[in-house]
């Protein structure tokens, strides 16, 4: 291509030439944001605390059995005696996530309650003492709201009404309030109430009969998916009297009753404690009322619509039937603590009067003064000891827990309930019948303080689990047919010691 001579007519002149580098980029402005400070943004991106809930107006203070159907401002104290899960239906309010139906009782009256919840349900258990307030009484219609117990019924929506309101009281609650049966009066028996055999027998078709009952074992929490493919909570209890055992079965939100449960530090009710101590076996009493019945070969008890339980309920029976488990549990131990601070071996050993005592004599002493307190000394050869066939068996250690044995060839094992660690202590049984000339004693009888253990041994409890097998037979060979002296106390409490003889030292 030619030109004009005016200028370069090439192709390299239409275009730029290329830089030797990159264009210099703009330097980032700063930030401005929003003119806000952290501090600030924290605090409002944090929910706030709901307030303390206030009355809105006046409201009358009543009984239950003071209560009538209509509206009116009323608030009134008692506690659950029922509890179960409401299924939702189309007229389930949308906000509402869900809903429980409690009875609610005092000394005077029951009444059905429908608890709404729309962010999380209250941690209501059997027993709980609350406190309501509500604008509106209502009669149950066709049994459906309420039951023939509770005939009137309250619908509570704290969250959405804040016209009413449930308090549940943990802290203030010493346990004395609202604990009386309906219809119970001092020094007469109480309405219907039988035993458990009765009940098996034919009571159950008994028109709201009663049954005493106390808590035995707590098995574990289980998840069960019925054929709606819903999941549910189930926990088991072995409940029993003086004349027979059931198993009582919890499901869904009652299933959380019998045990301990953490109560959040944020909980907004001022009642509220860190820890809430669950029902204990061999103390808990239960009084069911109109409980459902299936016989089977076992007996299974539940509870229905109909039914009222009161938890430690304050009468007599319940005393005395507490008193009577803490003597069965004793006596049936396997092993048992050992009792301090009841015998003073210094007394046994250096005392004035130090009585040497045959077998026989011990149980003359015991039956002529049943609740006397009494120690010396038992001259007795050992004719049966079980040590090596025990470690063979992995049961030269043995404890309770959850009303079940736990054994191990160690000094602490895991609970097969709970899974909670036992400490445990070398197994009674390892020692068999012990004679005089007088009487035997048989295995598991004999009580041994860890002193007594390590002088008849020769060794720490705990050495036991370094002897191989050899030692372990060589040991237990010794032992055979060795007369020894015993320390020994006994007590006619039998919560104490079980009826056992405590053994607090030997001497070989």
């Amino acid at each position: 291509m030619g030109g004009n001579g005016k200028g370069d007519a090439s192709i390299h002149a239409f275009f730029p030439p290329t830089p030797q580098s990159s264009p210099v980029k703009r330097s980032a402005t700063a930030h401005i944001g929003d003119g806000f400070t952290a501090d600030e943004l924290r605090t409002a991106l944090q929910p706030k605390p709901a307030e303390p809930w206030q009355p809105p107006s006046e409201y009358t203070e009543s009984d239950i059995r003071d209560l009538y159907p209509g509206p009116k401002a009323v608030t009134f104290m008692g506690r659950v005696c029922n509890l179960f899960d409401v299924a939702n239906t189309p007229k389930t309010p949308r906000s509402a996530k869900g809903c429980v139906k409690l009875c609610v009782k005092d000394e005077t009256g029951a009444i059905t309650v429908r608890l709404w919840y729309a962010d999380h349900m209250p941690a209501l258990r059997l027993g709980s003492l609350v406190s309501i307030w509500t604008n509106h009484i209502s009669n149950g219609e066709n049994g459906t709201l309420s039951s023939a117990s509770a005939p009137l019924y309250a619908s509570l929506f704290p969250e959405r009404d804040r016209s009413c309101h449930l308090m549940l009281h943990e802290n203030s609650d010493n346990g004395s309030m609202h604990k009386k049966p309906l219809g119970f009066r001092k020094g007469q028996p109480l309405a219907r109430l039988m035993t458990l055999q009765s009940f098996i027998d034919g009571g159950c078709d008994v028109l709201d009969a009663r049954i005493l009952v106390v808590v035995k074992s707590i098995g574990p929490k289980k998840r069960v998916t019925r054929k709606d493919e819903t999941v549910t909570e189930n926990i088991s209890l072995t409940v029993q009297d003086d004349t027979a055992e059931a198993t009582l079965g919890l499901w869904g939100s009652t299933a959380a009753s019998p045990l301990g449960r953490a109560v959040s530090e944020s909980s907004t009710n001022p009642e509220a404690v860190i820890v809430s101590e669950g029902w204990e076996a061999g103390e808990t009493i239960l009084l069911l009322q109109g409980p459902g019945c299936k016989l089977n070969r076992s007996t299974y008890l539940n509870l229905t619509s109909a039914t009222t339980i009161d938890v430690d309920p304050d009468i007599p029976d319940a005393a005395w039937l507490r008193h009577w488990s803490v003597r069965q549990r004793s006596r049936e131990a396997i092993n048992p603590p050992f009792p301090e601070g009841v015998f003073d071996l210094t007394i046994i050993r250096s005392g004035p009067v130090r009585c040497l005592y045959t077998i026989a004599d011990l149980d003359e002493v015991a039956r002529a003064a049943p609740t006397e307190t009494f120690q010396g000394y038992l001259s007795v050869l050992i004719t049966e000891v079980k040590l090596h066939e025990y470690r063979k068996r992995r049961m030269l250690f043995a404890g309770e827990c959850c009303s079940m044995p736990v054994y191990a060839n160690d000094v602490v094992a895991t609970c097969k309930g709970c899974d909670q660690r036992v400490v445990l202590r070398v197994s009674p049984k390892i020692i068999g019948q012990v004679m005089d000339e007088t009487a035997v004693v048989g295995p598991g009888r004999l009580l041994f303080s860890d002193r007594a253990w390590r002088s008849l041994l020769g060794r720490e409890p705990a050495g036991l689990l370094k002897l191989g097998d050899e030692e372990t037979r060589y040991l237990s060979d010794r032992l055979l047919f060795c007369r020894v002296t015993l320390l020994f106390g006994w007590t006619g409490d039998e919560s104490v010691a079980g009826g056992g003889i405590c053994v607090l030292d030997v001497i070989a």
